[in-house]
């Protein structure tokens, strides 16, 4: 992929969920949630956080302002279950690269980070979504309990003095890389101080 939020090109995922443009027809009664957040995810994708108003939303879905109240209640509920979904995918992510060792788990994050950059944006965005609410709470702390299982399984101790400070470290170096990623300075690091690394080669280095 190559968009404004970074110039790292990888295959797109496959098709499916909630993914993508919703197509102009009338939606049925039990399918207009899923209709409003393929709209928000679509348009966080395109244009970034700062496009996601309630009105933008659904005028992509093809509804009023009006009919996303009954089932988010704000646009900060309709965000969040947006979130949730986009930690669901990262666990979803995470689970096979997990009895490989923190570089296969670290790469497997900054990979979605990369197919997924405006929703990876949102989901740490504290500003536009509520984390007290129940599912989105449940959802990033599976992803943080995974994180955590890894870090137990490293064969070398950090030097941090606690398993807090150990998550912390090892997440603080992924989620560094994915954020560069994001942002597109990524590939500027590679070209100019990788000497030919490539990025699988650069997580490696940096959860040495």
């Amino acid at each position: 992929m190559s968009s404004s939020h970074g110039t790292v090109t990888l295959a797109p995922p496959s098709s499916g969920g909630i993914r993508g443009r919703p197509s102009p027809k009338a939606y049925h009664h039990g399918d207009l949630r899923a209709a409003l957040l393929r709209a928000a995810r679509s348009i966080v994708e395109e244009q970034g956080i700062a496009a996601l108003g309630l009105r933008a939303i659904t005028r992509r879905a093809g509804v009023s302002s009006a009919a996303a109240a009954p089932h988010f209640g704000n646009l900060t509920g309709l965000l969040s279950a947006l979130a949730t979904i986009g930690y669901e995918e990262l666990a979803a992510a995470l689970a096979p690269a997990m009895g490989k060792g923190a570089h296969a788990t670290g790469m497997a994050y900054v990979r979605f980070a990369i197919l997924n950059p405006g929703l990876f944006t949102l989901m740490f965005r504290s500003d536009a979504i509520d984390r007290g609410l129940p599912a989105l709470a449940q959802a990033s702390g599976r992803t943080s309990d995974m994180l955590t299982q890894v870090i137990g399984a490293m064969k070398e101790p950090h030097a941090a003095r606690t398993r807090a400070g150990t998550r912390a470290a090892l997440w603080g170096r992924v989620h560094g890389l994915a954020v560069l990623a994001v942002d597109g300075f990524l590939d500027m690091l590679l070209a100019r101080d990788g000497a030919g690394m490539t990025l699988e080669e650069l997580v490696e280095d940096a959860l040495r």
